[in-house]
């Protein structure tokens, strides 16, 4: 029976690659005003920007398509009086 990744993952850390990396790089503390910034973005709730221009564009499409569909059933009862 053969394992999936999950599996091997745990026994070696996906086929070696934590070993690897563990190899070449080296942990880098970061600084200060790096872990002041995260803080300060993670422990405030987001500013909520709502955009309007797609609400125009959606709106314009709905008449749009609208004034088509009106138009062509105002064109197919106009084709069949004249049958």
């Amino acid at each position: 029976m053969t394992t999936n990744g999950m599996e091997q993952a745990g026994s070696k850390g996906l086929w070696g690659l934590e070993e690897k990396l563990s190899s070449l790089l080296e942990p880098v503390t970061p600084g200060p005003e790096f872990v002041d910034a995260l803080r300060l973005k993670l422990t405030q709730s987001p500013s909520v920007i709502l955009e309007t221009g797609k609400k125009k564009v959606i709106w314009m499409v709905a008449a749009a398509g609208m004034v088509t569909g009106a138009l062509l059933v105002w064109l197919l009862h106009r084709k069949r009086d004249n049958d």
